[in-house]
């Protein structure tokens, strides 16, 4: 399987990082074939739409990655939760998905969320859930599964969710 996982972390060292990590780790573990695209470390320009409602390209690094997630089974996106939802480092990418919205939408792929949040209250991610799943639903991918870690961000706390996101990676099917 052809993975691309998007990290939507300013962070190098943080806790979607470690998640993002230990995702790969279990998925090259299971033989998949992984590439991972750190948007801090690219240009990413907001997505701008024409009066007709077209894309208007732009000149970043942002091409790349969508060749990437259109020849990709697998999209996985990470992130801390800002504010109830996904970075905008993250949610920057995603809406430049519009530029090759017609490509992606219906395609048989699948998609998965990895998320951190320093708020222990499991609904912190009550509205990043619904925007996952509508995501989901509007391209017509199919969800791999996810792992919303609460509270954890530090040894020893995280390993358990640092567990789930292993195990995601190395149970993968085809």
């Amino acid at each position: 399987m052809k993975i691309i996982v998007i990290s939507g972390s300013a962070h190098a060292d943080g806790a979607s990082t470690y998640l993002a990590d230990r995702f790969i780790a279990g998925a090259k573990a299971a033989g998949h074939q992984v590439d991972r695209y750190n948007v801090v470390d690219h240009q990413t320009n907001f997505v701008m739409v024409a009066e007709n409602e077209d894309p208007v390209p732009q000149d970043d690094d942002c091409a790349q990655l969508l060749t990437k997630v259109t020849q990709a089974d697998l999209v996985v996106l990470v992130t801390p939760v800002y504010y109830y939802a996904m970075s905008s480092l993250l949610k920057t990418v995603v809406d430049r998905f519009y530029d090759i919205n017609t490509t992606l939408k219906g395609m048989n792929k699948q998609i998965m969320m990895l998320a951190t949040a320093y708020d222990p209250d499991k609904h912190v991610f009550d509205s990043m859930k619904i925007n996952y799943r509508q995501l989901a639903n509007y391209l017509g991918w199919h969800d791999a599964g996810t792992v919303w870690d609460h509270g954890a961000l530090t040894h020893p706390a995280i390993d358990q969710y640092g567990q789930q996101a292993y195990d995601l990676g190395a149970h993968l099917t085809d």
